[in-house]
């Protein structure tokens, strides 16, 4: 399956940060919800990643996972303890904002799927989706090297011929 997926993973990466950013601003702009600081902290973390996959699906570069995939683990780590601060507020403390509490669940479906699970989802989605586009990169990589290496390997097995 990540065969298939692999040529236009960094494409899908890009629209899953894309559709990310404009359903975080249709939340605060649109439904009035109010960020609190872990949410724009988690917002800092995704909102790049939309320039940056489309720069690097652009450029087909897999290297952008030196990128990515650093920027998706902060946001995801802020993602785990948003979530853990809402459900566990007593566990955890003080909320971080009087006036945009992190312990609002502003969404809440199926029992466990909130705001800050939705934007770990999204983090973890564009890190599997950059790592499937690299996978396909160092096959490419790794084909290509082959075929220099055996062509080395044929010129140098070769015997030279000097003239007497």
């Amino acid at each position: 399956m990540s065969a298939s997926l692999a040529p236009v993973a960094l494409w899908l990466a890009t629209l899953v940060a894309a559709v990310a950013v404009v359903g975080s601003l249709q939340l605060s702009l649109g439904a009035g919800y109010t960020p609190c600081t872990l949410c724009w902290y988690q917002r800092i973390a995704i909102y790049p990643l939309v320039i940056v996959c489309g720069v690097a699906a652009l450029r087909r570069d897999v290297a952008v996972r030196f990128t990515v995939w650093p920027l998706a683990a902060i946001g995801a780590s802020i993602s785990i303890w948003h979530y853990v601060h809402e459900r566990l507020p007593e566990a955890v403390g003080a909320s971080c904002d009087p006036v945009a509490p992190c312990t609002v669940l502003w969404i809440w479906k199926l029992h466990y799927i909130s705001i800050p699970m939705m934007a770990l989802t999204t983090m973890a989605l564009i890190a599997v989706l950059v790592g499937i586009a690299r996978a396909d990169g160092e096959r490419t990589e790794v084909a290509h090297t082959s075929a220099a290496g055996t062509d080395e390997v044929s010129k140098s097995s070769t015997p030279e011929r000097t003239s007497p």
